[in-house]
């Protein structure tokens, strides 16, 4: 679709700082056996196609550009979205990770085993494993990594269901849970699995807030970071999994504007780029010397959905019937037809009509004289409705607000456009200092990912740090979240998301504008973007929505 404002796959990441986290805090069963998901098959990201030909080339350096700068490199003080996993990526690993069948695989750990009740997990670590500073890979250290998570303002809310984490041996970590959580495994795929060495964690506590030299266990090893103007790493000679990385060197450059970013592929600016923009597929698919693609196919577990983010603790759009009047004044078609490169999937919910979890919603359809006679009547109580749209600079960014702020105005509300920093706009999410704005989110390998964003529990006060950033409370929808996390019941399961999904279309806090789609265009040279193979041998989930690793990279002669 389009790029929006504020990314997930935006803040936080595809399961974002916390998004992943809930299942660390909570019941999480999937019903399925071991560390599955209820994943919704992909084409295999390792099959041939663009972005894997030959034999892996040892050498070279390659440029990446990306969609905006990030905040910082800490998984507990830091909002990683898209652009943050692949920095991550970079210099840091998981302690698991997600295959291409949906399964969850160790990485950094080497098993991570449930007792009977899903109640205590026992993960064993990966032997041999160094920082970056020659420091080892032990349990002491990824206890003291969650240890920072659990007492951060950022995460901390998110992994309250964690009791204790125990280190009986110097490989061995334990997790006890408040509840069972099958799912647990799911929630060390994103940010907040991912580990750190102690230094970088002395680094945050003495000096929070400011630029680290993060020392990770990753394929590349920190070099330089010019915020807004570059991100580079060089090879480690010592990462511990055989023969990667391939490249000497990673340089990551945030270019907001996506017709300049795809302008500086063009001239040998970069040699590879990442959108949200589907017209970024069609500008290179078809011409001479480059390669493009995007998940067209379902991916494993649920995709990210665009939306425009309606606050359901300010005025005006803390009311409900204002917000059913927007609802049917932005037509949802006309947006994909202009801005999703003239591909149309109306969306009514979370989930993609292959999902399990899919049923009809009653999200309402497009009805601008239905909308013009809710305003009106908004307008006889209430005075005129004034909402402001904030956006972020990117050009396409602001048409799709304009074409959306047209809409309302065409129903009767006075709409402004006000134009943030990506990073700002995610800090006025979190604080709830927005009325609406375009995002992206809910991509996740398990539904039970999205509770932080969904949940209750995660409402806060407009200016306080709030993981419900709509500010949506909904009694009737964290009952459905927290039957979903519990129980064992597959069919019970399936029941309470679509209860969830059926609430969401019914309270409106998000307006639907479409599946995000997650464009990559390279030069021809650039391969291995869609190659992984995870450290026990299964093929791994290598793009997965603008997220890959730069590990499996290399150029062709």
């Amino acid at each position: 679709m389009v790029e929006p404002s504020m990314d997930r796959r935006a803040f936080l990441g595809r399961s974002a700082a916390v998004a992943g986290a809930v299942a660390l805090s909570g019941a999480a069963a999937t019903g399925l056996a071991g560390c599955g998901s209820d994943a919704v098959q992909s084409t295999p990201t390792t099959a041939a196609g663009p972005g894997v030909t030959g034999k892996p080339v040892r050498g070279g350096s390659i440029t990446i550009g990306t969609m905006a700068e990030i905040d910082g490199l800490s998984p507990s003080q830091n909002r990683w979205d898209t652009n943050g996993l692949l920095y991550a990526n970079t210099i840091y690993d998981p302690l698991m990770a997600v295959a291409v069948d949906g399964t969850i695989q160790p990485y950094l750990a080497k098993s991570l085993t449930p007792n009977a009740a899903n109640d205590q997990w026992t993960m064993t670590l990966r032997p041999g494993v160094l920082f970056h500073d020659g420091s080892a890979l032990d349990s002491a250290v990824v206890k003291a990594n969650f240890e920072a998570l659990r007492t951060s303002p950022l995460t901390g809310g998110a992994l309250t269901g964690i009791t204790s984490v125990a280190t009986p041996d110097a490989m061995t970590v334990v997790f006890t849970l408040k509840e069972p959580a099958t799912g647990f495994a799911a929630g060390l795929t994103t940010q907040v699995g991912y580990v750190v060495s102690q230094s970088t964690l002395d680094q945050t506590a003495a000096s929070p807030g400011k630029q680290l030299t993060p020392v990770g266990t990753g394929p590349f090893v920190f070099g330089d970071w010019q915020p807004n103007g570059h991100f580079t790493a060089t090879r480690n000679p010592h990462y511990w999994q055989p023969g990667l990385p391939h490249l000497d060197q990673v340089t990551f450059r945030p270019i907001v504007d996506t017709v300049q970013r795809e302008n500086s592929l063009r001239t040998g600016a970069v040699d590879a780029i990442i959108s949200i923009d589907s017209q970024t597929y069609q500008h290179f698919k078809d011409r001479a010397g480059y390669e493009s693609f995007y998940e067209t196919s379902p991916v494993v577990g649920g995709p990210t959905m665009g939306f425009i983010m309606l606050n359901c603790a300010r005025t005006p759009t803390n009311d409900p019937k204002l917000r059913l009047a927007l609802a049917k004044a932005t037509d949802q078609r006309a947006i994909q037809k202009v801005f999703g490169g003239g591909a149309v999937q109306v969306v009514d919910g979370l989930f993609l009509p292959e999902s399990p979890y899919y049923s009809p919603t009653s999200y309402p359809k497009h009805d601008p004289s239905g909308a013009a006679a809710l305003i009106r009547e908004y307008i006889a109580q209430h005075g005129q409705p004034a909402i402001e749209l904030t956006t972020t600079p990117d050009p396409r960014v602001t048409q799709l607000i304009q074409v959306v702020q047209e809409m309302w105005t065409r129903a009767g509300v006075k709409a402004t456009i006000s134009v943030v920093q990506q990073a700002d706009g995610i800090v006025n999410l979190l604080e709830g200092n927005f009325q609406a704005a375009p995002s992206a989110m809910f991509g996740a390998v398990n539904p039970d990912l999205n509770y932080p964003w969904l949940s209750t529990t995660t409402v806060q006060p407009v200016g306080t740090i709030g993981l419900n950033f709509a500010r949506n409370s909904d009694p009737a929808i964290e009952t459905a979240l927290v039957t979903g996390r519990s129980t064992l019941d597959r069919s019970a399961r399936i029941d309470a998301y679509r209860t969830v999904n059926e609430r969401l279309a019914q309270d409106l806090p998000y307006l639907w504008i479409g599946r995000d789609v997650f464009p990559i265009a390279t030069t021809q040279r650039v391969q291995g973007i869609r190659r992984r193979t995870l450290p026990d041998g299964a093929p791994g989930y290598a793009y997965n929505e603008g997220v890959f690793f730069p590990a499996n990279l290399w150029l062709s002669a």
